[in-house]
């Protein structure tokens, strides 16, 4: 999610998959940069021991990254409650702001402390869609909104409250507002969506709920393909997959 670019198509799979059709990847703390360390650590002993590791393998979570081909949909009644609540609040807000539910979807992880979900809205007028995830790792939780539009040159165009943490890949366009609201988000989003089409010429394209499951599996993808071309994933390895019964 880069300032600026163009997107291009999902390329191919890569060769290796698990037996259950995904693959995943582990984040390698070597391939995360000095300046991405420093927009991640929370405090500066904690960036001067990642920076002082980083020649040595890096500081980093073992947390599977899955490489998907479809969004699982799920019933938001099925997550846990904590989930459940945070999704529902803050697309009740998105629906006070003309937005409609489409689905909720959550991400296959590996792990069985680990949860990232999100419900995906659609404009009432189809040209923008809105995103409230939920994620889950370990005992740390939090909620991220974002408001974004597909562009005619394949430019994935948003305004989110996450902070920046890595450098965002080609193709994906953001302005960040830490901490906004649903209607904050929505009102900037606008704002920028205009200057984008009157200064450089990006057209939103129409959504519907099958584009918008098709652009947001090709978002997903095109996220982690470029954080592994970065090095800053890595496949992992047979023997770490059987430690979660999967099979090569």
């Amino acid at each position: 999610m880069t300032e600026s670019g163009t997107g291009g198509e999902v390329s191919s799979p890569p060769a290796y998959n698990t037996g259950m059709g995904i693959t995943y990847y582990k984040i390698r703390g070597r391939g995360i940069s000095v300046r991405e360390y420093g927009r991640m650590c929370t405090d500066p002993f904690t960036f001067c021991i990642a920076v002082l590791a980083k020649p040595f393998g890096g500081i980093a979570p073992a947390w599977s990254i899955p490489l998907v081909d479809r969004l699982d949909e799920v019933d938001p009644d099925d997550l846990p409650k904590p989930a459940a609540r945070t999704l529902e609040r803050h697309a009740a807000r998105f629906e006070e702001e003309g937005y409609r539910p489409l689905f909720t979807y959550d991400l296959p992880l590996l792990e069985r402390d680990r949860l990232s979900a999100a419900t995906v809205l659609l404009s009432d007028d189809g040209w923008s869609m809105a995103q409230v995830l939920y994620v889950k790792n370990g005992e740390q939780s939090q909620a991220g909104l974002t408001v974004g539009c597909w562009c005619e040159d394949g430019t994935y165009a948003t305004t989110t409250n996450r902070k920046l943490e890595l450098d965002p890949p080609p193709g994906h366009r953001i302005e960040r507002y830490v901490g906004a609201a649903p209607d904050e988000l929505v009102d900037r989003f606008l704002d920028h969506a205009a200057e984008w089409e009157a200064e450089e010429g990006m057209k939103a394209v129409k959504l519907d709920a099958a584009s918008v499951r098709r652009l947001l599996v090709r978002s997903e993808r095109e996220a982690v393909e470029h954080y592994a071309e970065r090095g800053v994933l890595v496949k992992m390895t047979p023997k770490e997959l059987t430690k979660y019964g999967i099979d090569e």
